[in-house]
């Protein structure tokens, strides 16, 4: 049989198997049930959920069809309908992980929309299915995300911002956030661990695990109210950012809402101020970047400083003509080594000739 004739056999046989046992199986023992790696049941897990319908729930690492089915369904207008669909496209085009869930609602989205744009929906929604997929991401992904809305702790193994060793973290998922600089999702919530509240990065988490222990949110936890000093994801006390913009640039600076906090007035040469007050330099410092000599840092000196020794920096390289990277010689193999030359013997006495001695 073809792959794809195996795998809905597969398919087949993993959804008896969880229909005959309640208490559900380990990724191991589904593998040794079907003949298969564990890569590939993983693979056939998320296909059977996504594509097949079929509700898997995971906890301590086994697999198995809960009590309850699927959410109650929705019954959208055609304007609910676009919102969501926005959404969703909005989210993925700033992800670089394949996210088969997402690409699962964007098809049922699709069967609601009407007929003249539900051809579009549905080839948007094949498209990501189409994308790369990381089990083990997808997987944590999953868990978190099921830890979220039973509101249950978490048991991370995490690798920090260039480390090389993950350490163990038990946190409280209070929120999940995109972010479109980072191409990343991100856990918000209360690090045991750490002993206050923590942003994780789910594309650092190794393993995650739910916990039987459930939490509470703080009766005065909001996130907007959180995030409202964030540029992205990172929030706590702000800096007073000053941009001045260009004449050129200024329609441009004033056509979207860039921040909660701000405040645009215009110049005399018709260009604007932009001033807004945000939790992270480095995060504002990519945009600011983005906009070339067409904006001026006014304000904070620390953030003006950086683009200026940066500046220098750009100068000079850009001052020397491009270097051609140094291409690695292939290493030639070692010659083998040279048989000792023959020699002649004299000829024995029955007189037979010479003899070739090795």
């Amino acid at each position: 049989m073809t792959t794809p004739q195996r795998r809905s056999v597969r398919l087949i046989e993993l959804r008896d198997l969880f229909e005959r046992r309640g208490s559900g199986y380990t990724s191991a023992e589904l593998a040794r049930l079907t003949g298969v790696s564990l890569r590939s049941i993983q693979r056939d897990l998320l296909v059977l959920e996504t594509e097949s319908g079929v509700p898997l729930a995971e906890e301590r690492g086994r697999y198995f069809l809960p009590t309850e089915e699927r959410l109650t369904p929705m019954r959208l207008n055609l304007q609910e309908a676009r919102a969501l669909l926005l959404a969703t496209r909005l989210f993925l085009r700033y992800s670089d992980e394949g996210d088969p869930y997402a690409a699962s609602a964007l098809r049922q989205l699709a069967e609601v929309m009407p007929e003249a744009v539900r051809q579009q929906a549905k080839a948007a929604a094949e498209s990501l299915a189409r994308r790369p997929l990381d089990a083990d991401f997808t997987r944590n992904l999953r868990v978190i995300s099921e830890a979220w809305a039973k509101r249950r702790s978490l048991r991370l193994s995490y690798r920090s911002a260039g480390k090389q060793r993950a350490r163990e973290v038990i946190v409280d998922p209070y929120f999940l956030e995109p972010s479109a600089a980072g191409f990343s999702t991100y856990l918000i919530g209360h690090s045991h661990t750490h002993g206050g509240m923590r942003t994780f990065k789910v594309e650092r988490v190794v393993t995650a695990e739910m916990l039987p222990r459930a939490f509470e949110l703080p009766a005065d936890l909001d996130v907007d109210t959180l995030l409202s000093s964030a540029w992205g994801i990172i929030w706590g006390e702000g800096h007073v950012v000053k941009l001045r913009f260009s004449p050129a640039a200024a329609w441009r600076a004033k056509e979207s809402r860039w921040h909660p906090s701000q405040e645009i007035i215009d110049t005399d040469d018709g260009g604007c101020l932009l001033t807004i007050r945000v939790a992270s330099l480095l995060e504002v410092g990519r945009w600011v970047r983005g906009w070339g000599d067409e904006v001026e840092v006014l304000a904070p000196e620390e953030l003006r400083d950086e683009l200026r020794r940066e500046a220098v920096r750009l100068a000079r390289l850009y001052a020397r003509p491009p270097a051609t990277p140094a291409r690695k010689r292939a290493r030639r193999p070692a010659p083998e080594p040279a048989l000792p030359p023959a020699r002649l013997i004299e000829a024995p006495p029955d007189g037979r000739g010479p003899r070739r001695a090795g």
